[in-house]
């Protein structure tokens, strides 16, 4: 069902306007062309995730990637203009390889539906005798999706863009992952139970998992908080990808599984860097060595910061940590299932290690930001304005009350 992915971007992006509403100061566009892409945004999110027609995804995800490029360059320094650009560039690109996996499919069987491809006899026997042909068009949807993701290797303009645009901007587009990641799977699940061939599940896991070793990593060694924060979400979609991944010719569990993990893991993302972007409002700075001492002034800020933090880690009672324990849990079975315990295991142990490093470069933010001496240079009146500090707080008891009831979320998704 899409109705947990539709109600939690519309929660999610009016949440994130209420913030808007405290911190916008104005940029590149006119209020009423920038409140016009952020509507068009909100739809074009909404058609990708209804959307089951083939031509109809690549033009959703062409218009939220294009809208998403305006809002980056919305903010009024160089910096914005020339992530942008960049991100442009990457994502003409990926643009290509998302169109010719859909005319390939089009031209090889005459249908563009996906419900009809996957129904209709005729149509799967069209593209299972070519299966060379369907591997192709598999490496095509991961490739051009994956770059408009942020997945690596096609993440070069995530760890730009974020510093580079305002930070109510990094509240919107944090919510689009939802509506990409669905679309790539609702792409790929097809192919694969069509043709259940190992190198689709090898190409979509592979792309999860090195997402998640290199997002961690990377998350680790930053001093600017946005690029920790692009490198954080790099390491999430990895996570989300990889569960979405654990596919089944004859069941559904991987999608209710990553639906979950994708929804849990966008609501405590979009709580931190909406801290993350009141923590700028009030000092002007995103260097985490050059901040300190916050939390006697901005205590709310730094409630929503360590609670999302802590989902995002998996701490119980987090909905971070319920997401986590059924993504090892599926994750185990699916290679159990497959013959291969010591994959499991070594899999297991690389998730393990993952969160645990996410654990302690957002536990050590947290420190070195709101706990730390404070500075003589960043003078703090008080906490941000309630329409920005009430939207954090609100993601932040969203995190908790869905760890001890996630059924709240999942009888909107399926049975897990």
């Amino acid at each position: 069902s899409n109705i947990a992915a539709l109600a939690g971007t519309a929660i999610l992006f009016f949440l994130v306007s209420i913030y808007n509403m405290g911190a916008e100061k104005g940029g590149r566009l006119k209020p009423g062309v920038y409140n016009f892409f952020l509507l068009l945004f909100l739809c074009c999110m909404f058609g990708l995730l209804l959307s089951y027609d083939l031509f109809g995804l690549f033009l959703f995800v062409e218009m939220v990637i294009g809208v998403s490029i305006i809002l980056v360059a919305h903010n009024p320094i160089k910096a914005s203009t020339e992530a942008a650009f960049k991100y442009l560039v990457i994502t003409v690109i990926s643009a290509l390889f998302v169109l010719i996996g859909v005319l390939t499919i089009y031209i090889s069987t005459g249908e563009s539906n996906i419900l009809h491809l996957v129904s209709d006899p005729e149509k799967r026997i069209l593209l299972a005798e070519n299966p060379r042909l369907l591997l192709f068009v598999t490496a095509c949807f991961i490739i051009g999706l994956g770059a408009d993701i942020g997945l690596v290797p096609f993440h070069g303009w995530l760890p730009d863009c974020l510093p580079a645009s305002t930070i109510i901007v990094n509240g919107f587009t944090a919510i689009e992952p939802i509506p990409l990641i669905l679309a790539l799977y609702r792409l790929v699940a097809p192919l694969y139970g069509i043709y259940p061939s190992n190198v689709i599940l090898a190409l979509m896991l592979g792309t999860g998992l090195i997402s998640i070793a290199f997002g961690a990593l990377m998350a680790y060694s930053q001093k600017d908080f946005f690029r920790m924060f692009a490198y954080c979400s790099i390491d999430e979609y990895g996570h989300s990808l990889f569960a979405l991944s654990l596919l089944s010719p004859t069941e559904a569990q991987s999608l209710v599984i990553g639906q979950f993990y994708l929804i849990s893991s966008t609501l405590a993302k979009t709580g931190l860097i909406l801290s993350l972007g009141s923590v700028y409002f009030n000092t002007g700075g995103s260097n985490i060595d050059s901040l300190g001492g916050l939390i006697e002034k901005m205590d709310k800020t730094a409630l929503s910061y360590i609670v999302c933090a802590f989902s995002l880690t998996g701490i119980p009672p987090m909905s971070g940590f319920y997401a986590k324990l059924l993504l090892f849990s599926s994750s185990y079975k699916f290679f159990q299932d497959h013959g291969n315990p010591s994959l499991a295991i070594t899999i297991i142990t690389l998730l393990v290690c993952a969160s645990i490093i996410s654990f302690v470069f957002l536990t050590r933010s947290f420190h070195k930001i709101f706990l730390g001496k404070s500075q003589k240079n960043v003078d703090v009146k008080g906490d941000v304005p309630v329409l920005m500090w009430l939207p954090a707080i609100i993601l932040a008891a969203a995190t908790l009350i869905l760890g001890f009831r996630p059924d709240l979320l999942l009888r909107f998704i399926g049975p897990a």
